[in-house]
């Protein structure tokens, strides 16, 4: 295998995962051996990527999630989802409030605390361009600025990096 092909195999590395685990990937990158152009052009491009694949694959899932509700409640027994209500209202009965696991709690917390605006900044470095692509699909699919904003929040969140790197050239090479 030639240098060549090694170059490309780090690039499409970095890139992949840059759109998952963005944080990670700019310091990784240059840990591998690319140099700060191909790290630079890799990590946002991957990240970008990354980001419209898991909004419009989460948009989808979640229309198909939908059509198995919707399939559930015509095809289900009459007898197993009253049995299922009934243990969410017996639930709901015996703590007097709404019944949330552990990761709707963390969600809807998020959402209220951070908003629009958290998730796009937040996602990148905090919570992963999964998770922040699958919450803005989810809640603020509608908003027209949604996407911009994300990529801007890739892009600037570089820029950080970018700048980290010439602040600190040493931790660079």
């Amino acid at each position: 295998v030639g240098e060549d092909m090694v170059a490309v195999l780090k690039l499409i590395q970095v890139f992949l995962l840059a759109s998952v685990k963005y944080v990670i990937t700019f310091p990784f990158a240059l840990l591998i051996g690319l140099n700060f152009l191909q790290t630079l052009i890799a990590v946002t491009l991957g990240g970008i990527a990354g980001f419209f694949f898991f909004y419009y694959m989460s948009g989808h899932a979640i229309k198909q999630l939908h059509h198995v509700r919707i399939f559930l409640r015509k095809h289900l027994p009459l007898s197993i989802r009253l049995k299922f209500r009934q243990l969410i209202s017996w639930r709901k009965q015996v703590t007097g409030e709404r019944v949330f696991n552990k990761r709707n709690r963390f969600i809807a917390w998020f959402r209220a605390k951070f908003g629009l605006l958290g998730i796009v900044v937040l996602s990148p470095v905090i919570l992963s361009i999964p998770i922040g692509a699958f919450l803005l699909n989810k809640y603020y699919s509608k908003h027209k600025m949604a996407k911009p904003y994300m990529v801007l929040s890739i892009v600037s969140w570089t820029a950080v990096f970018v700048a980290f790197a010439l602040i600190f050239p040493h931790l660079v090479r």
